[in-house]
């Protein structure tokens, strides 16, 4: 199932949540440099198609984690750190053959500012989103648009205006990220998956009942015993709004291999068959 893949930042792991899953798509991200001839040799060998999180390798000069945006911060120099992070990501996507290359955007800006209005935030944002188009055309290879974290700009108007105009542009709905920010600013998680679903280019699947358990347990595995009515996101009804109105898109297991015990210490391949369940329902 080439749709399905799973995402990963370590050779140790690459046999354990992809091949050994059955699967034939990887989102690899932050490896070591060093690495990455190996990492090309197995993607090779098992025949996998690829895409990247930003960054593809460990960068020595920029702040940890490194899924961290400033794209919209008012700060130039933050700003044009995360493209540069961005730019040397792209350069090597198109020597690593990926299909896109998902970068987190827009975030509020990093710290307090006094008399910056939405419209200087709104230009700051847009401009930046012009940048990462540019950055796409070259390679040729796609960027992937992820919302993350408390910003003006999280909203479908915001969202399909950029995708919707500027090329090279997609989104990537994290559900994780989603429910959080749905359940944060009071928005209906599903009517905004409704919204984006012809512009959505890839889905994170992962799972929480809110940000509690994501500070407590980080990005839990979905799995079939996770009920909505506890609080979880509606995998299935997830899916249901999103391919069949955009069979294209990619969906990446965005997890750990390792379903907390305080949760029930489930094994996670019982949620990968679940999701291959699901998603061939849909096709």
């Amino acid at each position: 199932m080439s749709r399905l893949g799973f995402h990963c930042h370590g050779l140790d792991h690459f046999g354990k949540v992809i091949v050994a899953n059955g699967l034939r798509r990887g989102e690899f991200y932050n490896f070591p440099p060093q690495s990455l001839p190996a990492l090309r040799d197995e993607i090779e060998r098992h025949n996998l198609a690829a895409s990247i999180h930003a960054p593809l390798t460990k960068v020595s000069w920029y702040p940890t984690p490194p899924t961290i945006s400033f794209l919209c911060d008012v700060h130039v120099e933050t700003r044009l750190l995360s493209l540069r992070m961005v730019e040397e990501t792209m350069e090597l996507a198109e020597d690593f053959g990926a299909e896109y290359v998902v970068v987190h955007f827009p975030v509020p800006p990093s710290t307090p500012v006094r008399g910056v209005g939405y419209d200087e935030m709104r230009d700051i944002a847009w401009r930046s989103a012009l940048r990462l188009s540019d950055l796409s055309q070259k390679p040729g290879v796609p960027i992937h648009i992820e919302g993350f974290g408390p910003s003006l700009f999280l909203t479908p108007e915001f969202i399909v205006e950029v995708t919707g105009n500027l090329r090279g542009l997609l989104y990537c709905f994290d559900i994780g990220h989603m429910h959080i920010a749905a359940r944060r600013d009071g928005f209906n998680l599903y009517q905004f998956a409704q919204q984006l679903a012809p512009y959505i280019g890839s889905v994170h699947m992962w799972n929480n009942r809110g940000i509690r358990d994501y500070l407590t347990f980080g990005h839990i595995p979905v799995h079939p015993c996770q009920k909505p009515a506890d609080g979880w996101v509606d995998i299935d009804r997830i899916l249901r709004l999103i391919v069949p109105q955009n069979p294209s898109c990619r969906i990446i297991l965005e997890s750990s291999s390792h379903y907390p015990e305080a949760l029930g210490g489930h094994d996670f391949r019982d949620g990968v068959e679940w999701t291959k369940d699901l998603i061939a329902a849909l096709s």
